[in-house]
């Protein structure tokens, strides 16, 4: 045992030494650092262009496409284009036809400006328009990478935990998500500016409290890169929500560091975030500043940071305000903060406090009414809703092997925070409570995971330090004979120690495992357009038989009709006009788009579509489906996809009840403006099949009440067969006896869906639909029906599935649908 303690201290005073050596140059510390930081953006970019293999340059999916059309008009037209892109300009009414879209109020200028500006840089490299759009990404995520160093070593003072953050921000799936080759989209690209932003936040607090210098310049140019965030996205509302957070908390939890510098250091950094802020006119409207507004953001932001400043002065300042006695103490403050909050959930209950559905249940206030389009989205949603959801939480979390959990960034990160707090100084507690903030907001809903995975990068590194002055109990130890200077190993328990070295240990084979998973799930993504408009991981080239359709085929001055979804691919790819994209700015136009896909008829839909003014001839509706497919020598069978979505189908199908939803949530206002609008009445057509452990469907089989997204999907299989096959087509549906709904099962439905279905249906047999159900509508016919494979990506294979029904076998072939059908309109 002695002779086992002995070798343990000259391995001890071994390392010690080499920690000396290496500490004490200069050189060869920011050499080792440099390399390591290096390594950690080889590794980032490795796991980011994972996907390059199975997709090329391709989009990561439709909303990628709008930053591009806007990048591009900027190259074309030059960088203050942008600021032409309003409704009156005709460019844009290809976008929500025939009213067009007001960009500079619903986008944000940075990331069109930088990419179609230095696209002039780099266009004789060979690199197309579209690759250079697609890069901007992982060239993004490999200066965040960078960035996470230098934020969190300033936050820590300690380079280790700088490589930790770099390292974490390249592997954890969190953060890599929206950073991907191909995902051309703003929260990404908004990673370099938040920790440029709490880099510059961090040392101005810093300053305070010890040089007392400098620290407006810092704070300045914290305003500053706070701003671009903003420039870039609306995420910039909720980091700004955390200064202000901070500063209004800050007379309660910085303790002897609440000074009159901190107050005013963060009012400064308030204002000018949003001075700066002005050029991004989406969030300038946002705050009330331009156009002004009383009712905008910006002025409950400024009173509540002013609230600080009016504590020192009443409480440690008393005597410069001539005063006898502080009026004001911490007890009182917080009373006063209670009383605030009671005002401000009950403005907000009432409507009179400017808070969209969106960010009130970002912020848990789900008791705010939000419209059904805001609840359909699914990244509004929280990821606690249901185990698959959790799991997939915890595993972007770095929780990839569930036994390791506490030894996972997520922990890490909530460790960090009581250690930050703990810690005590300003800008630490600023991100411990940044990183609450945002991980809460995550909590209730899913679109807050970039920001909450930037903040958790920060918070997990601060405690690594921590850890290893257990694994490595090694201090310098400063003495006047340089010569004898050294370092010193500190006596810890041998039990803490090795707890502390096993927890540091599986800390690294968690992040590696991690690391090596999100690699492998990357590289075998399949885009959203290389996969027909759908997420299994097969290819399928419907769409971009689609969009050959569209531009080839359509008219040029035609008007594409489809769920909102796709506006943005129908526009930009296809160079159509749309009538809805993912800006989502007009629920009442998607409303009505809902409405004309659920319609009982052609006729229906075609008044319909006239409230868009929608021109004569040349307007088509889209929808985007799947089915098994199976042939004959003369027969084609159709089969639906039966995947557990609730409803059958693949696409639009699942999504028909929100439209369904969407579209009667309009009647009210269409019949106020004297349009006479239906509802759709679920109940005369949605029924309960006892198949597949039970599942909601239209009655297919009764083509006078069945709405048209469905009437359509069989029609065009029907017409498909017979037109492009040359064969006799059959749908395969289900027929049985009808019964009554149990009251429970209603009201659940009535309470929960919000839809009406009373009756279910006890499948009997199949029923086979021979018969086109549109063959005779007059104001709709078949236009075009592009049905391509699914194939494996890695063998060729096409994607077989299939079922069994009755102590029958089907099987087949699944297929992308995507279908056009042309409206008569007079």
């Amino acid at each position: 045992m002695l002779v086992l303690r002995n070798t343990a201290r000259k391995i001890d005073y071994s390392i010690a030494e080499l920690v000396f050596k290496v500490s004490s140059s200069k050189t060869l510390t920011a050499i080792i650092t440099g390399l390591l930081v290096a390594f950690a953006v080889v590794l980032g970019l490795l796991i980011r262009t994972a996907p390059f293999g199975l997709n090329g340059f391709e989009f990561f999916e439709f909303d990628s496409y709008i930053e591009y059309w806007q990048a591009k008009y900027v190259y074309e037209n030059g960088p203050l284009a942008w600021y032409t892109l309003t409704r009156s300009n005709p460019d844009t009414h290809v976008f929500w036809y025939p009213w067009g879209r007001d960009f500079i109020y619903t986008s944000y200028p940075f990331f069109p400006l930088w990419i179609g500006t230095t696209y002039h840089l780099v266009k004789n490299f060979g690199l197309t328009f579209e690759q250079w759009a697609a890069l901007q990404p992982i060239i993004f995520a490999s200066v965040a990478t960078i960035l996470a160093y230098f934020a969190a070593k300033e936050l820590t003072g300690s380079r280790i935990a700088g490589i930790t953050a770099s390292f974490l921000f390249a592997v954890l799936p969190s953060a890599v998500e929206r950073t991907v080759i191909g995902y051309v989209e703003k929260e990404g690209a908004a990673s370099v500016f938040v920790f440029l932003f709490i880099y510059f936040y961090v040392k101005a607090l810093r300053n305070i409290r010890t040089t007392k210098t400098n620290w407006i310049k810092y704070t300045i140019l914290a305003g500053l890169s706070m701003a671009l965030i903003g420039w870039l996205w609306g995420g910039y509302i909720f980091v700004l929500g955390t200064v202000v957070a901070f500063a209004v908390l800050s007379p309660l939890i910085t303790g002897k560091y609440f000074t009159r510098e901190l107050a005013l250091t963060n009012l400064l950094l308030v204002i000018s975030a949003m001075i700066f802020e002005i050029p991004s006119p989406t969030n300038s409207m946002s705050l009330g500043i331009y156009p002004f507004s009383i009712k905008g953001l910006a002025w409950p932001l400024l009173s509540a940071t002013l609230l600080p400043l009016i504590y020192y002065y009443l409480s440690q300042g008393y005597r410069n305000l001539g005063l006898r006695k502080p009026l004001l103490n911490q007890a009182r403050y917080l009373g006063v903060l209670i009383l605030l909050l009671i005002g401000g959930i009950a403005l907000t209950s009432m409507g009179l406090l400017p808070i969209g559905g969106r960010l009130a249940w970002a912020l848990g206030l789900r008791f705010v009414q939000v419209t059904p389009l805001v609840e359909s989205i699914a990244e509004h949603q929280s990821p606690l809703i249901n185990q698959y959801t959790l799991m997939r939480m915890l595993h972007s979390w770095g929780a990839t092997i569930e036994a390791l959990f506490f030894a996972s960034p997520l922990m890490l990160s909530i460790l960090a925070v009581f250690y930050l707090l703990y810690k005590g100084e300003p800008e630490k507690t600023y991100l411990a409570i940044g990183f609450a903030l945002a991980f809460y907001s995550y909590l209730n809903a899913v679109y807050m995971i970039g920001i909450a995975s930037y903040f958790g990068v920060l918070t997990a590194s601060s405690i690594i330090p921590f850890i290893l002055e257990y694994v490595f109990p090694y201090s310098l130890e400063s003495k006047r004979d340089k010569k004898k200077a050294g370092v010193v190993v500190k006596r810890i328990s041998p039990i803490t120690r090795f707890i502390a070295t096993l927890f540091f240990i599986l800390i690294i084979v968690n992040t590696g495992y991690t690391a090596y998973a999100e690699h492998t799930l990357n590289s075998r993504i399949v885009y959203t357009l290389k996969a027909g408009v759908s997420d299994l991981g097969f290819y399928s080239n419907s769409w971009y038989k689609a969009v050959e359709t569209m531009r080839n085929e359509i008219p040029s001055d035609g008007l594409v009709i489809s769920w909102w979804d796709y506006g943005y691919g129908i526009t930009v790819a296809g160079g159509r006009a749309s009538a809805a994209d993912g800006s989502t700015i007009n629920e009442t136009q998607i409303g009505i788009i809902g409405l004309i896909l659920t319609s009982k008829s052609g006729e229906q839909a075609v008044q319909l579509a006239k409230l868009l003014n929608a021109p004569v001839n040349k307007t088509y509706l889209m929808i985007i489906e799947g089915v098994i497919i199976g042939e004959t020598n003369d027969t084609v069978t159709i089969m639906p996809l039966f995947i557990g979505r609730g409803l059958p189908g693949l696409v639009d199908w699942p999504k028909s009840l929100w439209m369904i939803r969407i579209g009667n949530g309009r009647v009210p206002i269409l019949n106020s403006m004297g349009i006479n609008a239906s509802y759709v009445d679920t109940e005369k057509f949605f029924r309960v099949y006892n198949v597949f452990g039970g599942v909601i469907a239209p009655k297919l089989d009764d083509t006078e009440n069945t709405p048209l997204i469905y009437k359509m999907l069989v029609d065009a299989m029907l017409w498909w067969a017979r037109e492009e096959k040359g064969k006799a087509g059959q749908f395969m549906w289900f027929t049985g006896t009808e019964e009554f709904l149990d009251y429970a099962t209603i009201d659940y439905f009535k309470t929960q869906l919000k839809l009406n279905i009373t009756k279910s249906i006890n499948v009997q047999d199949l029923k086979w639909i021979t018969e086109r159900p549109l063959a005779n509508d007059a104001y709709i016919k078949p236009f075009k029906v592009v049905v391509e494979p699914f194939i494996d990506p890695r063998t060729g294979e096409p994607l077989k599935f299939g079922y069994t029904i009755a102590d029958r076998n089907y099987e087949g072939v699944v297929y992308s649908v995507i279908v056009f059908y042309e409206l008569n309109i007079s």
